[in-house]
């Protein structure tokens, strides 16, 4: 997890509350430093591939934790470098990366605190991407030390305006601190791959922001073709003083094949009616079996409303050989009165999509696993589905 669990009360241990901004640079914020960093901080890296819409991508996974599970920093600069051959360029259906240094080299990288009056340089991760609980999230920490979490409007009014990636406008809502995926793609092909409930327990009863849309999934796909080899990552954690560093980490990881699993169908979703032609607030959502190769699957569910187009997440782990997920109608956020609310109403849009992977992705997550370091696949591969409807449009709730 993200800044958001250190806000609910486990913020002991953090290396360092606030670092420079892209739209803040130089900024010297006030800063407490941990000197236990380097040896009590545990970083793991994985690669691998991620079929989606047929073309095979780039996979990433990485967890860097504190020992009690959570995220290692508040800040941190991650880079990660492929083996010979590998370029970062467009692939398959991608955005030009001419304004992105990382463009034509062989890493993807982040970009440090910067000194006061230079600009920040353009980077992936430009300087609110860093490596936290379970993989790669625009959630480095802004001047104030503020917490920060997907969908945290206060932070992403002025910290990521130079991370283009990190805010996103398109049929999921308007979605902040948030990377959608395979990066590098065009923002109308990238989905949100945040776990909700039943996955992780419920954050929609009101003890969580109400803006939290949901946990990270550990993953972190890339719009570029994957090379076989080693590839490393790097992480640097900044001090108080730009240029001085608290602690550095190293790893690798080895992608041995760039075959890719199988295909991965789209889910089918159903809404019960009444009488009236309202939907009865229950979904019904039919998933298909995995693609080859894969031995769990997620499925991701996305509700926007209808008046005022916020979206909710819900998330359900599925079997490998499929099955059916029924959200009820009282597996919603609570309503005023405190009562449980429904998933969907009418009027409201429903998208779901699912991800097959090596790996059970849910059950790596934090809050549900609070292992330093918990198990990972020795290659993290992932295969993504379109989303549900007419050409991935997602469904108008009756």
């Amino acid at each position: 997890m993200r800044a958001l669990y250190r806000a609910l009360g486990t913020a002991a241990g953090i290396s360092i509350l606030a670092a420079c901004t892209g739209g803040q640079s130089g900024i010297q914020p006030p800063a407490q430093v941990d000197t236990t960093v380097q040896s009590t901080r545990a970083l793991q890296f994985r690669v691998g591939t991620a079929n989606y819409r047929g073309v095979v991508y780039l996979n990433t996974l990485a967890t860097f934790r504190q020992t009690n599970g959570l995220s290692g920093t508040l800040f941190n600069t991650p880079t990660i470098t492929g083996p010979a051959g590998f370029t970062v360029s467009s692939f398959g259906i991608s955005t030009v990366l001419a304004s992105n240094t990382d463009s034509g080299t062989a890493h993807i990288s982040g970009t440090p605190p910067t000194q006061p009056g230079l600009p920040a340089v353009s980077t992936t991760f430009n300087q609110v991407g860093g490596v936290f609980a379970y993989g790669i999230s625009p959630a480095n920490s802004g001047t104030s030390g503020q917490a920060n979490y997907p969908n945290n409007t206060g932070v992403a009014s002025g910290f990521n305006s130079g991370c283009i990636p990190c805010g996103f406008i398109g049929p999921f809502g308007v979605l902040f601190e948030v990377y959608t995926q395979p990066l590098f793609l065009a923002s109308n092909r990238r989905l949100p791959f945040l776990l909700g409930p039943p996955a992780v327990p419920d954050f929609h009863d009101g003890t969580f922001p109400s803006a939290f849309l949901g946990y990270d999934s550990g993953f972190m796909s890339f719009g570029v073709q994957p090379v076989a080899g080693v590839y490393s990552m790097h992480v640097v954690v900044p001090s108080a003083t730009i240029g001085v560093n608290t602690a550095v980490f190293d790893t690798t990881a080895t992608l041995t094949s760039v075959a890719g699993l199988g295909p991965q169908a789209a889910p089918v979703v159903a809404f019960p009616v009444n009488g009236g032609g309202t939907t009865t607030g229950q979904v019904t959502v039919t998933v298909p079996p995995a693609g080859a190769g894969s031995t769990s699957q997620v499925l991701y569910m996305i509700d926007i409303n209808g008046t005022s187009n916020n979206p909710t997440f819900y998330a359900a782990t599925v079997p490998a050989a499929g099955g059916v997920v029924i959200l009820s109608p009282t597996s919603g956020p609570k309503l005023p009165s405190g009562a449980a609310g429904p998933p969907v109403i009418s009027g409201d849009a429903f998208f779901a999509y699912t991800v097959g992977s090596d790996w059970d992705i849910a059950a790596a997550a934090v809050p549900n696993n609070l292992a330093q370091t918990p198990a990972l696949p020795a290659q993290a591969d992932v295969t993504i589905s379109t989303p549900n409807g007419p050409l991935g449009g997602g469904f108008a709730v009756p």
